[in-house]
């Protein structure tokens, strides 16, 4: 297994076991089980704690620079896997029913992996020093690696302006689908 894509064998991994168990319970069911259901709430429930994991646990230990809880390529893969994970499973909860609130949570849901993505390309292609972008060369070569260097840096710090709010308005959606739900299950009946 790549040292680079551990994080994504892992994430094919859990989706392959969340299909199977899926699949059982589809078996069971006839149909797709009801999101209202055990199956259908559990599996939303789990989806949404590793996504509100995926948002808050990297987030926080990047500003604390000086605790040492692990090194953050490992957070980064840690955030990459519940970030691929968490929406999967939050799919299945939904039926494949994409009505109302948790239609537009989902859509969320869609548009923040697919950025998630497009950062994780982004990020890996942005080299850590004007150094790491080849081996030494002349003073112009450097000169252009660093202009090079800033514009991926700059594409990145673009990405994440545009990625993080993202998050936080499906955060905001998913929380509003969550308290409508149980509103709708408990005290309006």
């Amino acid at each position: 297994m790549s040292e680079r894509h551990r994080e994504l064998w892992y994430a094919l991994i859990a989706i392959v076991v969340i299909t199977a168990i899926y699949a059982v319970a589809y078996r069971q069911a006839g149909s797709f089980p009801k999101a209202s259901g055990l199956v259908g709430h559990g599996i939303g429930i789990l989806g949404f704690v590793l996504i509100l994991m995926t948002e808050t646990l990297y987030s926080i230990r990047k500003r604390l620079t000086d605790v040492k809880w692990g090194r953050m390529a490992s957070w980064l893969r840690f955030h990459i896997f519940t970030g691929l994970v968490g929406p999967y499973m939050v799919l299945l909860h939904t039926s494949m029913r994409f009505g109302r609130l948790a239609g537009v949570a989902m859509l969320m849901t869609v548009v923040v992996v697919v950025s998630g993505v497009v950062g994780r390309y982004i990020y890996t292609r942005v080299p850590r020093t004007v150094e790491d972008t080849l081996p030494a060369a002349s003073v112009v070569v450097v000169d252009q690696r660093a202009q090079r260097l800033a514009a991926r840096r700059g594409a990145l710090a673009t990405w994440r302006a545009v990625h993080v709010p993202l998050t936080w308005v499906l955060i905001i959606t998913a929380l509003a689908h969550a308290v409508a739900a149980l509103y709708y299950v408990t005290l309006a009946r």
